[in-house]
């Protein structure tokens, strides 16, 4: 039987032990939209606070890292030669990028294949390897193209983004990356609110939030809610997620907070029969 738990306000604690602890290595991949680098980046410097040796890439583009709290950068399109130089670095912790290509006009970088990432952590090169493995355009929304996401076949985890700005409110086709797929995918019009039967679609089809995750794999959905709102609207909006924390029965946990944010999270509703041991 599922043990299940809501968690307000959850600590930062909380959202590692039940997303982040288990064996190790361990791959993290983040999909969706709406706060992936953010969350990437919230993710990397609490790990490496916490003594873990941590490594960013992505399967697909990113901005350019974060150096705020001292990551060192690996841009070689070669993978013999990351490798190698990933090989070398010592065991203390840390902050790692690694990535193939880096294109200085958008100031963005190519990083890793899926399956370099499953090499990288056969070759326990870091504690915790964070993938950026999907795309948005810096939107809200999104529904996964044929090609997408590009989660690697031994991601541990799936931290599926949405920003919350979008909730409740009515569906913005310049807000919603893939807008075509997305309203075929949920049968939702332009102008029609983005209530819980829509994110409900999102959770449960093969096609939506959780596209392509591997199967073992833990699922949490976080949402991402930097938008000022009053009661009301926060209040409607914890009543959404309340009516969807039992959509899905393979999600794992669902999370709410503003990721811009040192402790970000204001709710969560988590499976704990599926948490593997606190994190320390």
């Amino acid at each position: 039987m599922s043990s299940t738990q809501v968690l307000s306000p959850p600590g930062n604690d909380d959202f590692l032990a039940h997303c982040v602890s288990g064996s190790t290595p361990r791959v993290i991949s983040l999909v969706g939209a709406g706060g992936k680098t953010s969350t990437l980046f919230w993710l990397a410097n609490a790990l490496y606070q916490r003594g873990r040796r941590v490594l960013i890439t992505t399967t697909t583009r990113m901005q350019f890292p974060d150096r705020r709290f001292g990551t060192q950068c690996f841009v070689e399109p070669d993978f013999s030669a990351r490798l190698t130089r990933l090989e070398a670095v010592d065991g203390t912790p840390g902050v790692t990028a690694l990535f193939s290509v880096f294109d200085a006009h958008s100031q963005k970088v190519a990083g890793c294949l899926p399956g370099e990432v499953d090499a990288l952590k056969a070759a326990r090169v870091a504690d915790v390897i964070l993938v950026e493995a999907d795309g948005a355009k810096h939107l809200a929304l999104k529904a996964p193209a044929e090609h997408e996401p590009c989660i690697p076949a031994s991601s541990d985890v799936v931290i599926a983004l949405t920003g919350g700005e979008a909730i409740l409110r009515p569906a913005q086709p310049a807000s919603i990356h893939r807008w075509p797929i997305f309203s075929r995918l949920t049968g939702i019009k332009a102008g029609e609110i983005l209530d819980a039967a829509v994110f409900e679609g999102l959770l449960r089809h093969p096609q939506g939030m959780f596209k392509s995750t591997p199967a073992g794999a833990l699922r949490h959905w976080l949402i991402n809610d930097p938008s000022a709102r009053d009661s009301a609207g926060r209040s409607a909006i914890l009543a959404m997620l309340e009516s969807l924390r039992l959509a899905d029965p393979a999600l794992d946990g669902l999370w709410l907070g503003d990721m811009s944010r040192p402790s970000p999270f204001t709710y969560a509703w988590v499976r704990t029969n599926r948490m593997q041991k606190d994190f320390r």
